[in-house]
């Protein structure tokens, strides 16, 4: 009986465990957006590989379960100046948002079907969101980012500039831009389904915080030989 009780315990703190989410560090988020960086002459410029870069996430409900996915990018561009950010943007395909961690088709898709409504995001009204770059600083003592970067993000018809870390690394006709996991409140940006500042019951809330971990991969612009 001692065993039984034993094993039923570990099994019972293992599914805890696995239920609630691993805290992330917040993004500085304000209303005060700022304008575009320019790039200069001397600047390298980089195109965003789109198949390359990708943009995770995770939702979930506190204290129970979590879902996690990606989103892609249509499009992007990165200049950096004696491997320093000037200015850089990149747009986001909504429609792409995907669920990684459901097995089962139907629900697959049930889930997707919600996240891409009016509840969530409106895709088929606002089909892209997009980040413009505003501001750079050399970031020290961090061992998974040498700069901030802060910018406008966009989603659905709201702007809110956002500070987070991120590690630039720049190679040979490449460039990597690699965020460490961070979060947003959706409600900032006007996503309020079932969230605590609509008075949302315990069992009904979807925490406000989404977490999001961004990698860019960029390759130096060719010209057209042509």
């Amino acid at each position: 009986m001692k065993r039984l009780f034993f094993l039923l315990t570990l099994i019972s703190g293992l599914f805890v465990a696995c239920q609630n989410s691993t805290p992330a560090d917040a993004a500085d988020t304000t209303d005060n957006t700022g304008t575009a960086t320019e790039a200069t002459a001397e600047g390298t410029a980089y195109t965003i590989n789109t198949d390359a870069s990708v943009i995770n996430w995770e939702g979930y409900k506190p204290g129970q379960y979590g879902h996690l996915g990606t989103i892609k990018l249509t499009s992007g561009q990165l200049t950096l100046k004696d491997g320093t950010p000037e200015s850089g943007s990149f747009v986001i395909d909504m429609n792409s948002l995907d669920e990684t961690t459901i097995e089962d088709p139907e629900k697959k898709a049930k889930l997707e079907g919600h996240l891409k409504s009016g509840d969530f995001f409106e895709v088929e009204k606002f089909p892209t969101g997009a980040f413009e770059m505003t501001g750079v600083a050399p970031l020290e003592g961090n061992a998974d980012a040498n700069y901030t970067l802060t910018g406008n993000l966009t989603l659905k018809d709201s702007t809110k500039s956002i500070t987070i870390p991120a590690m630039v690394t720049v190679g040979e006709g490449e460039v990597t831009v690699s965020t460490p996991e961070f979060s947003i409140n959706r409600t900032e940006w006007g996503i309020v389904f079932n969230s605590g500042v609509i008075g949302t019951l315990k069992d009904n809330l979807i925490a406000d915080d989404v977490k999001l971990k961004i990698t860019l991969a960029g390759n130096t612009q060719v010209a057209d030989s042509q």
